[in-house]
């Protein structure tokens, strides 16, 4: 009797073992969502991310760069689940190739461009003094990899000043690094998205103002999953939450303007 009563106490701990292994590995295959997103969108996001993550059956890992760079990650193999640019030129570029899901594009936000300086230089900074020789050096993204270092180039462009200004211009790898720039006082002024500005210190640097809209084009946030999503279930169930009231009060708190 107690041999038997032993193996069968053997048998249930060989059972719940199973049970709690079982367990640790399904957790351990959670699937995991890969965003990539404007750096711009960095805090925004995070906030929408740790909020849907409370209760979803899926990690997730962002990544936050100018969206030209994100572009050349994903024609490079990079993974990605969902894509969330600050230029509407990226993500065609991305739909042309065959990349994204073309039915699930949606414009998501709006932004502003917006000129921020160092607190030196507050008096002298404006649009129409950038030639000036009180301003020696601006900060502007990459052209060729950063929104809004391109909206920057063609305010500048249209006002006829960017002959002019070439040798004050420091680039910046995103819109993030500018803002960098500006607080530590690397560059006298900067171009930003007015999101960004929101998150100058007052100690460090002031938003001049927002540049006339028809200076550059319009500055919308397309979004869409990839064609060939790792994680496609999850990524569109995350994809509908971006769109859910809780997310655009979380964008509008960041000084988006939801679409």
């Amino acid at each position: 009797m107690k041999k038997r009563i032993i193996a069968i106490a053997a048998v249930m701990v060989m059972i719940l073992s199973m049970a709690v292994m079982t367990g640790c590995g399904a957790e351990e295959e959670k699937p995991e969502v890969t965003v990539l997103a404007a750096a711009s969108l960095t805090d925004a996001l995070d906030e929408i991310i740790a909020e849907y993550e409370k209760d979803a059956d899926a990690t997730f890992t962002p990544s936050y760069a100018g969206s030209g760079d994100l572009v050349q990650q994903i024609e490079g193999g990079a993974p990605c689940d969902i894509f969330i640019s600050a230029s509407k030129g990226n993500m065609d570029q991305l739909e042309e190739g065959g990349y994204i899901d073309s039915e699930s594009r949606t414009n998501l936000l709006v932004n502003t461009l917006t000129l921020i300086s160092t607190v030196e230089k507050k008096v002298v900074v404006s649009m129409d003094n950038l030639t000036s020789a009180d301003i020696t050096t601006i900060a502007v993204g990459e052209p060729e990899t950063v929104p809004a270092g391109k909206y920057a180039t063609q305010a500048m462009d249209n006002l006829g000043i960017t002959s002019q200004l070439s040798d004050k211009i420091v680039y910046a790898k995103d819109v993030r690094a500018v803002l960098n720039y500006v607080e530590t006082g690397d560059a006298d002024c900067g171009f930003v998205y007015r999101t960004d500005a929101l998150l100058l210190s007052e100690d460090a640097g002031v938003i001049i103002g927002d540049v006339d809209t028809d200076l550059h084009d319009a500055i919308v946030y397309p979004a869409a999953l990839m064609a060939e999503a790792p994680q496609a279930e999850a990524a569109a169930d995350f994809f509908e939450f971006l769109q859910s009231d809780f997310a655009k009060k979380v964008f509008e708190k960041y000084g988006f303007t939801v679409k």
